[in-house]
């Protein structure tokens, strides 16, 4: 089991923030050891690190809690660079020293030599992992989101009588003919249309070609159609009083088309 030491401010623990962290990191399989040491009373870093950074029975990794209070004072990121240079010398520069910030991470206040290595914050939903990938010294195994083949973003707050506009567009490829289409029993509240124009740009005018506006077969559905052509640099924006609950789009009359739950209505 490989060990990896935590040093932090005990100011960024006065919520028991860093005992989640050490928490956390025991439960995905390390040996925690914390080093307790306060910034504000003035003590040297390095004085209570060296003998576990330096001694290879000692540690395996050496974890640090960095806040951006603390990264934004000069004397402690002095100190700082001398522990990473010390730990690198003595242990050799694959010993794992990594950063772990416990909010959005200032990049100006990262001190260069951890830049260069790894640094985390607790946002990234795989911090655990690739902290302890680093200390067992392992590739770490990431979970990559699936992506959808399209892009559908809800812009709230437009000007008009129609404050949304709900932008779909293809990852890739074109769609063409275009479909949207919404239920029909939420048509009169919601009040759609549909409009092309250049993506992240809602556009409420504008020229459709070979448009039109039908109840689906089934009548379950009001349905939209222009000949123009959705790209990953062309939106259509569905205008609309209010988010639907269900938005169909894509191709009309073959695939692909998607079905996507927005949770209006």
């Amino acid at each position: 089991m490989a060990t990896i030491w935590i040093t932090y401010a005990w100011a960024d623990n006065q919520y028991g923030d860093v005992d989640f962290v050490a928490q956390e990191l025991e439960q995905a399989g390390l040996q925690v050891r914390l080093d307790r040491w306060n910034i504000s009373a003035g003590r040297r870093l390095w004085s209570q690190i060296e003998n576990f950074i330096t001694s290879p029975g000692q540690s395996d990794a050496w974890l640090m809690v960095a806040t951006n209070n603390s990264l934004s004072s000069e004397p402690c990121k002095e100190e700082y660079a001398y522990a990473l240079d010390r730990a690198l010398g003595v242990r050799g520069q694959s010993y794992p020293v990594i950063a772990l910030f416990l909010g959005p991470v200032d990049q100006n206040l990262i001190p260069a030599g951890i830049r260069t290595r790894l640094y985390v914050s607790i946002t990234d939903p795989d911090w655990k992992e690739r902290i302890v990938a680093a200390a067992e010294g392992r590739p770490h195994q990431i979970q990559r989101q699936q992506i959808q083949p399209f892009h559908i973003h809800i812009h709230q707050n437009q000007p008009g009588t129609k404050p949304v506009a709900i932008e779909v567009r293809p990852r890739a490829g074109v769609w063409a003919p275009f479909i949207a289409a919404v239920p029909m029993f939420e048509k009169e509240n919601i009040d759609p249309n549909i409009m092309i124009g250049p993506r992240d740009v809602p556009t409420n005018t504008g020229i459709l070609v070979n448009c039109g506006e039908e109840t689906s077969p089934d009548g379950k559905m009001w349905v939209m159609t222009s000949g123009n052509q959705a790209t990953p640099t062309e939106s259509y924006y569905i205008w609309c009083k209010s988010v639907p609950s269900t938005l169909v789009f894509g191709v009309n009359g073959r695939a692909p088309q998607y079905t996507v739950n927005l949770g209006g209505g």
